[in-house]
């Protein structure tokens, strides 16, 4: 029962056009493939990232074990 209540709401917070992606009867499913399918992973992000890890500094008032 629990996990129909849980297919039920998050079935009922999703957009119209992901209701595709909902067809599963276990909620853990249903999250899964919604986040796999919204997670960024184009060029893009990956060269965002690079360069956020590339330039990141540690700020004065952090301690070198906080900032690592």
């Amino acid at each position: 029962k629990k996990m129909a209540e849980a297919c039920a709401e998050i079935i009922l917070h999703v957009e119209r056009d992901q209701l595709a992606h909902t067809h599963d009867c276990d909620p853990k499913l249903i999250w899964e493939t919604l986040a796999r399918v919204h997670r960024a992973r184009g060029l893009g992000t990956r060269m965002a990232l690079w360069r956020k890890l590339l330039t990141a500094t540690k700020e004065v008032t952090e301690s070198m074990s906080s900032w690592i």
